[in-house]
């Protein structure tokens, strides 16, 4: 399949619909047929799509670990490309972007600023530069028009998503959570809290000799255009052919960094593909991408930090009562349905020794039982429930996909 396209993003609500349901329908035919050539037409639509389409390139990628190992080896790689690539922005788009939030072009705020991306992704597209110092920097600016496509992409999901939940969810509850969700995606688009958010986790990782994020430069940053120090590493697909104790090294901070942050510090790292993770052969590791992450109140990170405790301890009783109060689930049948997702995804991080596709197998068909075992009950969750399913489901499928050998070995991110 040819590199990503160049295009001017459509931002229409009904067609982008459209094009979205052709492009996921295609994908799941060609899953279910083996057929590599129908991934990649839907690989490049989705990435002509960005916003929401890009999102479902992403997320579809993980159903890589599910399939037997001769399909996986023939869909594979258009699988890897449904995550990563999506189609860039025209330059001087971008530059009246730049210009508009930064009050000058490019050129004339850094040293020096590729006019041709080198990443474009779901809400936007980074570019390389440099500074006075001549200090490498990425420089990600919104794709123009995503923010308005964006919004018509989940209102045409939530739409669907309010009915649904009407069913299960007691009076007024249902809008509540899905409004929820869909703020909780929207809070990509903003630059600026996503400068927070990556500020937040520099200085918590500050101390962890094994994770690194980038840096943010302030004055040169906006609600759509983020600069960041650059940051070098490879893909997962690459590091597979790293010594296995340099892999073993990476997987436990992978787990370290999900399941620390979380319940040690109360933040959700909400975006944890395959893609924000940058590997390096001396068994550091990168993270980028920090639009998506949930702060946790007290109560609610302790009960996060029990149920990790207990899936260490191998004790389910104990783990059961956590995903209640993590959760808020006072219906005991949907609290076991949660229980079980959480048992394997959160599970399988703290032990180390069980990820493997099987387990990734595992993990999806207990969230497909816990869907069915929702309907007719009568519930509240948590707005940041789907993507703590995301984070469970992408965490052990890029462990999968890193093929590290197994250990026990965790640990946690210190306070600095």
């Amino acid at each position: 399949m040819a590199g990503p396209k160049t295009i001017n993003l459509a931002t229409g609500r009904l067609g982008r619909f459209a094009a979205l349901a052709r492009a996921g329908l295609g994908t799941a035919a060609s899953v279910a047929l083996g057929s590599s050539a129908g991934i990649e037409q839907a690989v490049e639509k989705l990435g002509e799509l960005r916003g929401i389409g890009t999102k479902v390139g992403q997320m579809a990628g993980l159903v890589e670990a599910n399939l037997p190992p001769e399909l996986r080896a023939r869909v594979g790689p258009a699988l890897a490309k449904l995550r990563a690539e999506a189609a860039r922005s025209p330059y001087d788009a971008i530059a009246t972007i730049v210009r508009e939030d930064l009050g000058s072009p490019p050129e004339d705020l850094f040293a020096t600023f590729e006019q041709e991306p080198f990443a474009s992704a779901s809400l936007g597209q980074v570019h390389r530069a440099t500074d006075a110092a001549a200090r490498a920097l990425a420089v990600k600016v919104q794709h123009p028009g995503i923010d308005k496509a964006f919004r018509g992409d989940l209102e045409n999901v939530t739409s669907f998503g309010r009915i649904a939940t009407s069913f299960v969810m007691p009076d007024g509850q249902g809008k509540v959570f899905i409004e929820g969700v869909k703020e909780g995606f929207l809070a990509e688009l903003d630059y600026l809290r996503e400068a927070q958010n990556l500020a937040a986790f520099e200085a918590l990782l500050a101390r962890d000799p094994d994770l690194e994020t980038p840096s943010v430069v302030a004055e040169r940053s906006s609600a759509r255009v983020l600069t960041t120090t650059f940051l070098r590493g490879e893909p997962v697909e690459a590091a597979r052919s790293y010594d296995a104790a340099t892999r073993r090294r990476q997987a436990a901070a992978v787990r370290r960094f999900v399941l620390s942050s979380l319940a040690d510090h109360g933040l959700l790292y909400a975006d944890a593909h395959a893609g924000n993770f940058l590997f390096r052969r001396d068994g550091t590791l990168g993270v980028l991408d920090f639009g998506s992450v949930f702060r946790l109140d007290e109560p609610r990170r302790r009960a996060f930090a029990e149920l990790r405790d207990a899936a260490a301890a191998h004790d389910r009783a104990r783990f059961d009562t956590a995903v209640a109060t993590a959760y808020g689930v006072a219906n005991e049948v949907v609290a076991n349905a949660i229980a079980n997702v959480q048992w394997h995804g959160l599970g399988g991080l703290v032990w180390g020794d069980a990820i493997d596709a099987a387990h990734v197998r595992t993990i999806t068909h207990t969230v497909g039982e816990m869907k069915k075992k929702l309907l007719g009950q009568r519930f509240v969750l948590p707005s940041f429930m789907p993507f703590m399913v995301r984070t469970i489901v992408a965490t052990n499928s890029l462990l999968v996909a890193l093929d590290a050998p197994a250990s026990g070995e965790l640990g946690r991110i210190a306070s600095s």
